[in-house]
């Protein structure tokens, strides 16, 4: 197999000056925004589970485990630090990937910067290629899935098209030739997992999307292909998905193709949890004089369900729990999902007033917005019925994923700040926010994670967790 093609050539080719501004700005501040999910993950059991094994089968190589702050071979960096990453569910969300490419993407180039000491630049560039290749890798994976309205889809999760994504991280970090990387992204692509997403909502484990697995099968998929190794025809080279492909760097997706999350939890909950973020904003609301919950919303969001979780991935995947934790404490953090916070009597009183009703328009708007139409919404309606009578209804919130209303790099600075608190050192959080905003200048950028490393707190395993 060989010859040139869209994917491998923009892989292969892509320089600095090739760079958008407005792209370069939005890949540090993924870079930050995946850094702060990694850090509020890391003290959950299943990032500290991971990062055991990372440190039994991948011990004492140049990358940096952010669990606990040793050091591993590149592979388990990766792997343990992509896991707690998307471990509390507060990681970016990409376009035509139904899923988080940052939490697998950001690890996987930080475990190669480290290894390979690249500069700032080559880490912003290693970045940007694995944002641009998972957005299309996702669409061609998952192409057919948007056309079937009903509940047996079962798309792919991340770490299927996530595994073709770091692969091109690595090639494009290894310096690998065309034909090289084109059999590095077939490996990828054949040995990626399965990972049926919608088995994960019905009964969520730590399995989740599957980031880990993708980040270490990028990784390993280039390592066979630079020793001779060989794989298939990668899907992005199919004549049926050139369209996807052709506009590589052309037309970057990255700058209106990246949705931040506010909210610790599936995306599919955060229109009802903006919906009771209004009707706070209007209506002073004590929990205890609530009687019953409705929240309208489409198919996805109503499959999450009510039930009272007994882990932090069925809070996550749940939602009830973010809606009722919302009401209580008025806001949905890692700190509302962790494992500690799910005896909460207040909170499981108000999931069991939480009903779930399914809205014809809703749907129809959900699914307009899976295929980008400029009419679709992820959209959903909360009313509150009070015990003295009182209806109070926040009307139907229509939430834009892709493009969202722009995050300022102020926004950006504070969510890291909240995220990283409790775990590193309080006055470090201004030098790593500033070292971040001026990553491209650096000319090792493995220096950032040494800091944020010897930064790091000890923190409170969660109940179950290995030490």
């Amino acid at each position: 197999m060989s010859g040139s093609s869209p994917a491998t050539r923009f892989i292969t080719s892509l320089t600095w000056d090739m760079l958008p501004g407005e792209v370069i700005e939005r890949a540090v501040m993924c870079l930050t925004d995946t850094l702060a999910a990694m850090l509020a993950g890391r003290a959950t059991r299943a990032a500290r589970v991971a990062a055991d094994l990372a440190h039994d089968w991948w011990p004492g190589g140049t990358a940096t485990s952010i669990v606990g702050g040793d050091r591993l071979a590149t592979g388990g960096a990766a792997f343990a630090n992509a896991v707690a990453a998307n471990a509390v569910d507060i990681d970016d969300c990409g376009i035509y990937t139904w899923g988080h490419p940052g939490a697998q993407v950001v690890p996987t180039a930080l475990a190669l910067a480290e290894e390979r000491r690249l500069s700032g630049r080559e880490l912003i560039l290693a970045i940007v290629v694995g944002y641009e290749i998972a957005f299309r890798a996702g669409r061609c994976l998952n192409h057919e899935q948007s056309t079937i309205h009903s509940a047996e889809r079962t798309y792919r999760a991340c770490g299927s098209w996530g595994s073709v994504a770091c692969a091109a991280i690595a090639c494009h970090a290894l310096g690998l030739n065309e034909a090289t990387t084109r059999h590095a992204l077939g490996i990828a692509e054949y040995d990626s997992p399965d990972l049926p997403m919608m088995r994960a909502i019905d009964t969520p484990g730590m399995v989740k999307h599957g980031v880990g697995f993708g980040a270490l099968t990028g990784l390993l998929s280039a390592d066979l292909a630079r020793r001779g190794f060989t794989g298939i025809v990668p899907g992005l080279d199919f004549d049926e998905f050139r369209p996807f492909v052709d506009d590589l760097g052309r037309d970057y997706y990255l700058p209106r193709g990246i949705t931040w999350k506010r909210f610790s939890s599936c995306a599919w909950t955060h229109p009802a949890l903006l919906a009771i973020e209004e009707l706070r904003s209007r209506h002073p609301l004590d929990p205890g004089a609530i009687d019953r919950i409705v929240v309208e919303t489409y198919p996805d969001a109503a499959r999450l369900g009510t039930r009272i979780p007994l882990t932090t991935e069925e809070a996550q995947f749940n939602l009830a729990w973010p809606v009722a934790a919302m009401l209580v404490d008025g806001r949905v953090g890692p700190e509302q999902v962790a494992d500690s916070r799910l005896g909460s009597p207040e909170i499981a009183a108000l999931c069991r007033r939480i009903d779930v009703v399914v809205s014809e328009e809703m749907t129809h708007r959900y699914y307009l917005s899976e295929v980008n139409d400029p009419e679709g919404s992820d959209s959903s309606s909360v009313t509150i019925t009070l015990t003295d009578g009182t209806v109070l209804s926040s009307g139907r919130l229509d939430h834009v994923l892709y493009p969202e209303p722009g995050w300022t790099w102020d926004e950006m600075r504070d969510k890291f700040a909240w995220l990283a608190t409790g775990h590193v050192e309080p006055a470090s959080i201004p030098r790593l926010l500033d070292a971040l905003a001026n990553v491209a200048s650096a000319d090792d950028s493995s220096v950032l994670i040494r800091d944020l490393a010897s930064s790091l707190i000890p923190v409170p395993i969660e109940q179950g967790a290995v030490s």
